[in-house]
């Protein structure tokens, strides 16, 4: 069984129906189990006219099988949904309700929220035994549409304000079909969640484990968070695809293949640049394994390019590359910034007409989407150089942070590090990096300046290095800027 994201159907059902489908963090669900789960839900919702209001639901919860259930079934029922993580805060969730105009919220975990005129549904276990809190005013019925929005993720804003990318249809049925031709995935996969639903990594899994047929593993914020866990789960459910950001995969590259995680035949990544010693120590220590590299935005459906390192990619490229564009779709250039074109990409931001204005263009009757990011192309591979807002200028010289970084990360003696900018007033005053040596490779300030000094310029090497036992994240996953702020200027 799968499921159509076409038809937003569930197809040949007499085809594994009692292979497993969803592993949450409450309980497992076949697809038999799965497929009424989500139709019970579905029709729930359209009893209380959910379907038919013009304004997208809150999903709240964290990585259980009854969040899956709602987002499946939202699709079935085409109600847009933004999907809430409980780790994040009340206020950020008030505000994301204020954006989205938000009347109803999913809530698949046993509290209850309090939030003012939203009508609170309750999904207290697999037998969707609903229960509507609340009450909301009626409004306007939902016009049809040809391309309706599936799903709405909220990312940081430059200006404080989270912004929502509204994805539609068309865009996510152009991504899963790029999932089941390109990636050389199989029903027999199972997907290994690392990422919190509501950063749009875990789509790769969401997304991908229903329209082949496969399994969807997913690990909740205490067994992420802890490696003994993690590995212990995999090995367990003989999780196939690892799905997570670099940073995030750091520690797991040092183990063994024939010790743990043995039946992992492709890491998967996005969302960072993928260091080289990562993938090196990947492909020495899982000599079995695949390892994909991606590229792309939350406004362009997760990603939009895809290349295989292999041996010989390591050795040619450092920093590696992101890959290949996938069909359908294209990458321009415009004064070295990446625009990415296609049905991919999002029809905007919700409810920010100006911003879109700026951000998102019709190229040749497609939507397309200015990144912010460069780069550029070479032997059909297109390779990151960074953000625009990662140039910063320091003395009256324009520097690239990723850049600096990505040169630190080439060292043999360096496990991961991040640099940042120190501002005073908005005003760059240093650059510092945060760095985590190799065991037994540990080098002096004075040491890694002198490394660096081979290929940078002096006026780009930071002023100052700090060793830190790991680089922190944030709960995407990504190193937490912010975190690496506060630990440098923290006194030892």
């Amino acid at each position: 069984m799968r499921f159509c994201f076409d038809s937003k159907e569930f197809i040949e059902r007499t085809h594994r129906p009692d292979a497993l489908a969803v592993v949450g963090s409450d309980f497992s669900l076949t697809w038999t189990e799965f497929e009424v789960a989500v139709e019970k839900l579905k029709l729930f919702l359209e009893e209380q006219k959910i379907h038919l209001s013009p304004f997208p639901v809150i999903l709240y919860g964290h990585k259980s099988a009854n969040m899956l259930v709602a987002m499946y079934a939202c699709m079935r029922a085409e109600i847009a949904y933004i999907p809430i993580d409980e780790i994040y805060p009340m206020d950020r969730i008030q505000k994301v309700k204020e954006i989205g105009e938000v009347a109803w919220v999913l809530n698949t975990t046993n509290q209850l929220l309090s939030m003012e005129n939203t009508a609170e549904i309750q999904i207290l276990q697999h037998e969707i035994n609903c229960k509507v809190t609340g009450s909301v005013s009626a409004s306007s019925l939902k016009l049809p549409t040809k391309d309706p929005i599936v799903y709405i993720i909220f990312t940081s804003g430059s200006t404080g304000e989270p912004k929502g990318v509204q994805i539609s249809s068309e865009a996510v049925q152009s991504f899963t079909r790029w999932m089941c031709t390109d990636f050389g995935f199989s029903e027999q996969d199972v997907f290994i969640n690392t990422a919190v639903l509501s950063f749009d990594l875990s789509v790769f899994e969401v997304m991908t484990f229903g329209a082949i047929g496969g399994t969807i593993l997913l690990n909740d914020k205490a067994t992420s968070s802890q490696p003994s866990l993690l590995v212990g789960r995999v090995d367990e459910y003989k999780g196939t695809v690892w799905v997570s950001t670099p940073s995030f995969a750091i520690i797991y590259a040092r183990l063994e293949a024939n010790t743990t995680m043995k039946s992992i035949h492709t890491f998967l990544f996005c969302g960072e640049v993928l260091p080289n010693p990562l993938a090196k120590s990947l492909l020495t220590n899982f000599p079995t394994a695949r390892v994909l590299n991606t590229y792309g935005p939350t406004e362009a459906t997760v990603a939009m390019t895809l290349v295989d390192i292999t041996e010989e990619i390591l050795e040619k490229h450092n920093p590696l590359p992101v890959g290949k564009c996938k069909a359908e779709s294209e990458i321009i250039f415009e004064d070295g910034e990446i625009i990415l074109k296609g049905s991919n990409v999002s029809i905007g931001y919700l409810n920010r007409p100006e911003l879109n204005a700026e951000k998102f263009i019709i190229l040749e009757g497609q939507r397309a989407f200015k990144t912010g990011d460069e780069g550029f192309l070479k032997e059909d591979m297109l390779f990151f150089s960074g953000r625009n807002d990662d140039l910063v200028k320091l003395h009256g010289y324009r520097i690239e942070l990723n850049e600096i970084n990505a040169t630190i990360l080439k060292q043999s003696c360096i496990e991961n590090a991040a640099t940042i900018a120190l501002k005073r007033n908005g005003e760059v005053k240093k650059i510092v990096s945060l760095v985590q040596f190799k065991v037994g490779m540990e080098r002096t300030k004075e040491a890694l300046s002198e490394l660096l000094a081979e290929s940078l310029p002096v006026y780009m090497i930071p002023s100052d290095f700090k060793t830190v036992q790991e680089i922190p994240l944030n709960q995407n996953g990504k190193a937490d800027r912010n975190r690496l702020t506060e630990i440098y200027m923290a006194r030892d």
